[in-house]
Parts: structure tokens; C-alpha cells; sequence
């Protein structure tokens, strides 16, 4: 298993959209359907485009121009997420504001505001439309499956790592449907400090993790190009 998915993982898993929809569906009356509902559609996703993707380039994972295009990806992945995270601990978050229209004031969400909306009273079907939307590949997903690539896996092998990848990316969402199971009693103030602690830092883990990978993957771009 690449180490370095391991810890994509584990970094996605923590992400301020999916712990933001994690809380909005505890507040409902039918966390444990919506929860079901949102970690399987967004792990078909995940799961789909990681097998697809695995499976169709693990064979070519060899050959030096592939492993020199891996880089690459890695360099610019690495780049984008240093500049945004710049931007981010800066306190500018990096976002397109409509014109003739007033800075609204801030939000206690990370969540689009459409989609925080809805949250308010989320049904299943929109749930499903949640998970799909917020877990379609992002910077993490597609450090990952390079990570993945570089490990010259079989088949079978990197479909396994995608899996592996997949239960991390979910553990939140999965951490709170066995609380909302076992200890439905203690769930809400376990997550609310959660949650409170989060908000707290949000702004500056979020850059500060952003920002270490990106360092990482230009450096180890940077390293095998120049190397």
C-alpha cells in the first residue's frame, strides 16, 4: 500500500465539506438512513473512477514517459495547493463574487449556500446528489491515485489501494453512523465539540494541510524530475 495514499486518506477524511454534511445530517431525525445514503454514493464514485483509473493504466506504469507524466501531475497538483493554501491562511480565500452585489456576511459553513440549504431538511435523494457532487476527484483523490500508480500495481493490487483509500476517505461518515448505532444517547455532544473545536481551526489546519502537501508533492516532483 502506498504510504503516501495512506496519509491522503486519512487528510481527506477530515475535510471541511464532508465533516460540515456529517453534522447537518446528525441534526435530522433520520441520520442513519442519510448517512448510509451519503457514504455510499460518494464511495461509488470514489470507488468507480479509482478502478477505472487503476485498472486502465496499471500496465504502462513502468515506462519512464509514464512515470515522468506522474510528476508532472504531482508538480502541478503541488503548486495549485500551495498557492490556494497561501491565499487561504491570508485570510483571501480564493472565490469569484457576483457583481453588484454586497459582501454578505460571513458564514458559519463551508458548504455552498445552496447546498447548505437544502441540508436543512435533506431528503435521501439529495443526499445521494450530496455525496456524488462533493466527492467527484479533487486535489487529494488525484495525488492519491498517482501515489497509487507509483507503486507499479497489478490489477488486483490497485484496486485494493483504492479500497484501502476509499474506507479512509469515509471515516468520519462512518465513524458517526456506528455512534449514531451504538451510542445514539451520546452522539450529538460528542459531534458538537467536535464540530466546535473544528470551526474554531478550520481556516488554519485547512491551509496548513493543504500547504504540506502541496510542499511535498513539488518536492518529490521536483526530485525526480531534476534528479
Amino acid at each position: 500500500m502506498s504510504p503516501e495514499a495512506l496519509v491522503l486518506g486519512l487528510i481527506s477524511a477530515v475535510r471541511g465539506v464532508t465533516l460540515a454534511i456529517v453534522y447537518a445530517l446528525l441534526l435530522s431525525e433520520r441520520a442513519r438512513r442519510l448517512l448510509v445514503a451519503y457514504v455510499v454514493a460518494g464511495a461509488v464514485v470514489t470507488l468507480g473512477v479509482g478502478i477505472v483509473v487503476v485498472t486502465w493504466l496499471h500496465t504502462g506504469t513502468r515506462a519512464s514517459g509514464s512515470t515522468t507524466g506522474r510528476l508532472w501531475v504531482d508538480l502541478v497538483l503541488g503548486v495549485a495547493a500551495v498557492v490556494w493554501a497561501g491565499f487561504h491562511l491570508a485570510g483571501h480565500p480564493i472565490r469569484l463574487r457576483r457583481p453588484g452585489r454586497e459582501r454578505r456576511r460571513e458564514r458559519s459553513t463551508v458548504l455552498p449556500e445552496a447546498l447548505d440549504r437544502r441540508l436543512r431538511a435533506p431528503t435521501v435523494p439529495m443526499v445521494i446528489g450530496a455525496g456524488v457532487l462533493t466527492n467527484l476527484p479533487g486535489l487529494y483523490y488525484l495525488a492519491a491515485l498517482v501515489a497509487i500508480l507509483q507503486t507499479h500495481p497489478s490489477a488486483v493490487d490497485g484496486i485494493a489501494q483504492v479500497t484501502v483509500y476509499t474506507v479512509l476517505r469515509f471515516a468520519t461518515p462512518l465513524a458517526a453512523l456506528v455512534l449514531v448505532v451504538l451510542r445514539p444517547d451520546r452522539t450529538m455532544e460528542i459531534v458538537r465539540s467536535a464540530h466546535a473545536w473544528g470551526h474554531r481551526n478550520s481556516r488554519v489546519l485547512l491551509g496548513l494541510l493543504v500547504g504540506a502537501v502541496g510542499l511535498y508533492l513539488v518536492g518529490k516532483a521536483l526530485s525526480g524530475l531534476l534528479g
